[in-house]
């Protein structure tokens, strides 16, 4: 099963991915410093749209404050969920020690597939794995 991830919006608001239940949800680990973060998030976003609504990302950033998720927000036009790990607990729980690193989960709240790095999220073989799990 994923780790319980009880986290709060850049704007302070609590998340939590048990509130995702019933979606196939997508936990990207990821940091503003991190280039193949910052590449890879345009295609998170064009694969939420594609596949909702019973598909969604959920970004986690790590220790990054409100004010620079917001702006990176801001700029790329992101309208994922975007949640903070502040000192990295919830990173360290799901084994997230490269950056970006990607987490398929069932509507049932199980991890199904690891992607350490980058990637495309609209190339085929990606969105028939996820298509797998809808």
């Amino acid at each position: 099963a994923a780790p319980p991830s009880e986290l709060a919006t850049a704007g302070g608001e609590p998340f939590t991915l048990a509130s995702l239940r019933g979606k196939v949800v997508l936990v990207p680990f990821w940091a503003t410093w991190c280039e193949p973060c910052v590449t890879e998030m345009p295609s998170l976003q064009r694969a939420r749209d594609q596949l909702a609504p019973g598909f969604e990302v959920l970004g986690v950033n790590y220790q990054e404050g409100p004010a620079r998720i917001q702006a990176f927000v801001d700029r790329t036009r992101i309208t994922f969920p975007i949640v903070r790990d502040t000192d990295g607990a919830v990173a360290k729980a799901w084994g997230a020690r490269i950056f970006p690193a990607s987490y398929l989960v069932d509507k049932a709240g199980h991890v199904k597939h690891v992607l350490i790095g980058g990637a495309d999220w609209t190339g085929p073989k990606l969105v028939s794995t996820i298509r797998a799990l809808l």
